[in-house]
């Protein structure tokens, strides 16, 4: 009888020992998580940040690299983890110059490195949000109207016949065609000040300490 109450309170003893160990191992986990968490950027995380130079698809070339600025600071549970003094330095990968018959310039780029006040150096991966595009100017649409029927429909109405007006419709479409070839495309650039968003695309541990 005493050896069986003996192991009942060995037994006893045993599961409150592991049931403990267990609710500590647990409470450290989740304190590890809870004060590292905020300090690892997940990829799909977006920066905005701000052009310190201009780079365009006219002058600069392939592996060309430039600098932007954090623009507003990052938070994390109303932590900031990155700040507005952090430099990311990004890196020309393709450039195409616009060219005539239309064609717009390309630009892409990446993003590689965070730079902190403190002189830490981070690697990154990161991209644009949303991919560069040229702006449409106004005399790139007045060449298009001009072009297109509209000469045509003009030709025609000075001619002053059923004969006139097709000529004009050919002479228009030709127009339009010639127009289409001599037209040059615009190139794309990142204004200097401009600001945009980033985003990366590998995850990234920040330093866990107060900026």
């Amino acid at each position: 009888m005493k050896l069986s109450k003996n192991l009942t309170k060995f037994f006893a003893l045993l599961l409150f020992l592991l049931f403990a160990n267990s609710v500590t191992s647990n409470a450290q986990i989740g304190d590890s998580d809870s004060s590292s968490s905020i300090y690892e950027l997940e990829p799909g995380t977006q920066i905005k940040v701000r052009m310190a130079n201009e780079i365009n698809s006219k002058s600069f070339g392939v592996d060309d690299t430039f600098r932007v600025r954090v623009d507003e600071p990052l938070e994390v549970r109303n932590v900031v983890v990155l700040p507005t003094d952090a430099i990311i330095e990004g890196r020309i990968t393709k450039v195409q110059r616009a060219s005539y018959g239309g064609k717009s310039g390309d630009l892409e780029v990446i993003f590689e490195t965070l730079r902190l006040k403190d002189g830490t150096k981070i690697n990154i991966e990161a991209v644009l949000v949303q991919k560069l595009k040229a702006k449409k100017s106004q005399l790139t649409n007045i060449l298009t109207i001009i072009g297109g029927t509209a000469i045509g429909g003009i030709l025609g109405a000075v001619s002053n016949g059923e004969n006139g007006a097709l000529i004009g419709a050919g002479l228009g479409a030709g127009a339009g065609t010639g127009t289409a070839l001599v037209r040059k495309g615009k190139d794309v650039s990142i204004k200097t000040d401009e600001t945009f968003e980033i985003k990366l695309t590998k995850k990234v541990t920040l330093p866990a300490e107060d900026f």
